[in-house]
């Protein structure tokens, strides 16, 4: 079989898989059916790989990493493994569905097993942290302002004002959109150079810290206007704060290391 042959094969039998996948576990559209934008990474990444081309002779793939994304991909099939699923399939598209490119296909990978729900899914343990580190946070704020604050869990009383951190304030939703959107951000930004990885650690830390904005400010628009207004549509509203945060908070960042990446290279030039 010719490569282009095998390479067609694949990208047809790894496409029917693709919406199997996402079919096989349907929690997330009860959970929040938005997130099937996240899908849309797989033809980004392709772009970018396209858009970035490497050597024209496109080595056969490593067995090694066939095999093991081979095993990856049945064993999360067989124990309906999201995240298994993810990262064994994004292993196999990668090494034989993408063009020759100067993007190492470590990144690429990334980008691909970000197009899978694995975060809402399974990270559920993630939530329950995010919304009671952000209480707690919240909590300890409007303490000292001078507030009669009571903290039990992700239980909020803020001078009368009971305020419960529910699941839909843990940010689950929104922080499988941010880490996917995030990479592919990081990934357009950052294509070969090292500050790739330093934004990808970063991008969790700053899930949580506008999260975690969220429900300091929709707690004191309670106070303010009362709890109605705060659960109503300001409580929707907060989603998209949120990700102009995380906007804000990434192209803030990556100007930052950018700049020191740039002096760091700038000094070792200099010597």
């Amino acid at each position: 079989m010719s490569e282009m042959h095998r390479s067609q094969v694949a990208t047809v039998l790894l496409g029917l898989m693709l919406p199997a996948i996402w079919l096989l576990n349907m929690a997330w559209w009860r959970m929040s059916p938005d997130v099937v934008i996240i899908i849309g990474l797989v033809p980004l990444a392709w772009y970018v790989a396209l858009k970035t081309p490497g050597p024209t002779e496109n080595p056969s793939p490593n067995r090694v990493w066939v095999y093991a994304s081979v095993a990856t991909l049945s064993l999360g099939i067989l124990f309906n493994q999201m995240l298994m699923m993810a990262c064994g399939w994004a292993g196999l598209a990668v090494l034989f569905c993408f063009p020759p490119s100067a993007i190492p296909k470590l990144r690429l990978w990334i980008l691909c097993a970000g197009a899978f729900p694995w975060v809402l899914l399974e990270l559920t343990p993630l939530s329950w942290w995010f919304r009671l580190s952000g209480a707690s946070v919240t909590g300890r704020l409007f303490d000292l302002l001078g507030m009669d604050v009571m903290v039990s869990g992700t239980l909020l009383e803020i001078d009368g004002l009971p305020i419960s951190i529910e699941a839909a304030c843990g940010g689950m939703q929104l922080l499988q959109v941010l880490l996917s959107g995030g990479v592919a951000l990081t990934l357009l930004r950052f294509p070969q150079r090292g500050l790739f990885w330093s934004m990808l650690l970063l991008l969790p830390v700053l899930a949580w810290v506008a999260n975690t904005t969220r429900i300091i400010i929709i707690s004191g628009w309670g106070l303010a206007f009362g709890a109605e207004r705060a659960a109503g549509a300001f409580h929707t509203w907060g989603a998209l704060l949120v990700l102009g945060l995380l906007l804000g908070l990434y192209h803030g960042l990556a100007l930052v290391l950018q700049s020191l990446f740039k002096v760091e290279e700038d000094d070792e030039y200099a010597q």
